[in-house]
């Protein structure tokens, strides 16, 4: 199973149905997404709280959102079910690589890559 990253502002520069993608954002995606893309939710497994955001959002406190994130929200996931539940994702989907989509541009400071690293994935930014 291939995991890729990327930011939502990319995607109409894909190649249409490359990619199988995953909402892992806390906000909603940009209206243009929702309306012209599929794609599979799950801000609730992986998206950041409201709270989080407001207290140390990513890229303005990288040093306090990556231990909170990890501990919050990747603390408490079965890291075996949730791996099981990407495959599943993947496998559903055509064995399409997934990519999981959110606002940060900046690689460096965007919880795609906690998650990558949760999963003991290489999550490669597109």
């Amino acid at each position: 199973m291939k995991i890729f990253s990327t930011y939502y502002d990319r995607v109409p520069s894909l190649e249409e149905n490359a990619y199988t993608f995953v909402r892992v954002s806390h906000d909603e995606p940009p209206a243009w997404f929702m309306e012209a893309y599929e794609y599979v939710d799950l801000s609730d497994t992986f998206g950041p709280t409201s709270a989080m955001l407001d207290e140390c959002h990513p890229t303005k406190d990288w040093a306090a959102f990556a231990p909170r994130y990890s501990k919050e929200i990747l603390g408490v996931l079965d890291r075996e079910a949730t791996r099981e539940l990407l495959k599943k994702i993947y496998e559903k989907h055509g064995n399409r690589p997934l990519l999981l989509l959110c606002f940060e541009a900046p690689p460096e400071h965007c919880h795609r890559y906690l998650i990558g690293d949760f999963l003991n994935i290489d999550v490669q930014e597109i």
